[in-house]
Formats: C-alpha cells, structure tokens, sequence
C-alpha cells in the first residue's frame, strides 16, 4: 500500500519554512500556561496575525497521544471532511495520522475523504508537532450544521482516552474585502464587531452552548468555522468541563486597515 503524505499546501508567509524559524517564533510568544485544558479553539490566520494566539492556546492543552484537529471552511449542507493520510508534512519533520481514530469515526459518523488546500487545520500542525513531538494527528472539517453536535458527542465518548482536540476559527471578517460592512467604517464599524459580534460569539463558546454558537457563528457572520467550534463546545459540555475565553485580539493591532478578522482563544479544563 502507498504511505500517502499530506504535504504542505500553503504559500510561503502563513508561517515560518524551516524548524529555526518555527521554534524562535515560539520562542517568542508569552510563556505557556499550565497545561491542563483538554480542548482549545483556536484562530487559523497567518502567524503574523494570529500565531500568538494560537500557540496559547495549543501550548495550554494537557499531554496527550492523540491531538484532533477540527477545522472548517464548508458549507452547512456539506459533510464531514477527514484527511485520509499517513502523515502530515510540517517543517519539523512529519507527524503522523492516527488511522485508528478515523476508522472509528467513520464506522460512527458519516464522512468523506478530505485533500484541500485549506489553511484551518494547516497553520495548526507545526504547532501541534512542536508541543506534542511524538503524538499522532487526526484532521478533520466540520460543516456548520447538526452534524458538529453529533461529532462533539462522539468525541465525548472517547472519555479519558489520552485525547487532546484543538478546534480552528476566526472571528468577524469585516469590511470591503469581505463585503461585509453593516455598521460602516471606523471605530463605530471596529466596536460592533468586537462588542456585539465577536465577544457574544466567545462567550458562547466558553458557556458550551451549541446551538447559539452555530447561531451567531453561521447566522450572525461572527466565525468562519463556527461547525468545528461547536463540536469543540458539544464535547466539553459532555465531559463536563469549563470553558474560559483566555484572549482576543483583531488585525488592525498588526495591520491598520478597512478590512479587519476578530481572533479569539477559548480552553476547556
């Protein structure tokens, strides 16, 4: 049989080419907190944006041999999205999929083979080799609808199994480049994003509750991934755990401009 290599999709500038430069990035970012979380979402932009943030949160979760990485970017009506590899190529060296967990989410929910170039579960991986060097990786995407509920419940079931998941999205996409604009430009425009759209949107996330995180995510434009976030919500609501927004930030703190994404950051311990 073919070993089958996810190799590196994105252009140079999401985030560091070679291992030097991933690990003075990291070097870099604030000191990790303890690492007792169990889930984390986290934002998937370049690192220049959002790297901090997500190292925050990845560099938070506990000790685990397998890390679920939950990204987006599809549709509502679409269906689960898994990665069918061997391994996934990262600067420091390949890390390699956990085929077991797959074939046991595939015998429960339904899903499809997944290769696109798609920078939610990418922009993750070097992260995640970097703080678990010997785990193994399972990758998925999680269209917005019921189907995230289904998947946080059968990621419940995993129990104490040494299991660690980190699901990817950003916040608000505001402005002309996207063709939102609601609320106009300016600090009115950056306000309203922040205060009713974001933080709200957070907030649910932290409180576990499903379905207002599909709600404001999909219906109120306040994340681009909100299906992998609220399969992140769903399992910690069944194992029980407590979830606490630990950061938020947008672009225009690295890059003025009209056009502005939301980041925010969320454990579950």
């Amino acid at each position: 049989m073919n070993f089958i290599l996810q190799k590196r999709c994105l252009p140079a500038g999401w985030y560091p080419e070679t291992e030097k430069d991933i690990v003075g990035f990291i070097a870099s970012c604030p000191p990790p907190e303890e690492r007792a979380a169990r889930l984390c979402v986290v934002p998937h932009a370049g690192w220049f944006f959002s790297g901090e943030l997500a190292w925050q949160g990845i560099s938070s979760l506990s000790p685990a041999d397998t890390i679920i990485i939950l990204g987006g970017h599809l549709p509502p009506g679409d269906t689960l999205r898994v990665y069918d590899c061997d391994a996934f190529e990262t600067p420091l060296g390949n890390a390699q999929c956990d085929r077991g967990f797959l074939e046991k989410l595939a015998a429960a929910l339904p899903c499809k083979a997944d290769f696109a170039r798609d920078n939610t579960v990418e922009v993750q991986l070097p992260f995640v080799k970097y703080a678990f060097p010997r785990a193994r990786i399972a990758a998925l995407r999680v269209p917005p609808s019921g189907i995230a509920a289904e998947l946080g419940q059968f990621l419940c079931g995993l129990g104490e199994s040494p299991v660690a998941i980190v699901a990817s999205t950003d916040l608000t996409h505001y402005g002309p480049n996207y063709d939102f604009s609601p609320h106009g430009c300016g600090p009115q425009a950056e306000k309203w994003a922040r205060e009713e759209n974001d933080l709200p949107f957070l907030e649910a996330l932290a409180a576990m509750d499903c379905r207002q995180v599909l709600q404001r995510g999909q219906g109120g434009s306040a994340a681009c991934s909100a299906g992998a976030a609220a399969a992140a919500a769903a399992c910690a609501a069944g194992l029980g755990l407590g979830g606490r927004v630990v950061r938020y930030a947008t672009s225009l703190e690295k890059h003025r401009s009209s056009s502005f994404v939301g980041y925010g950051v969320v454990v579950f311990r």
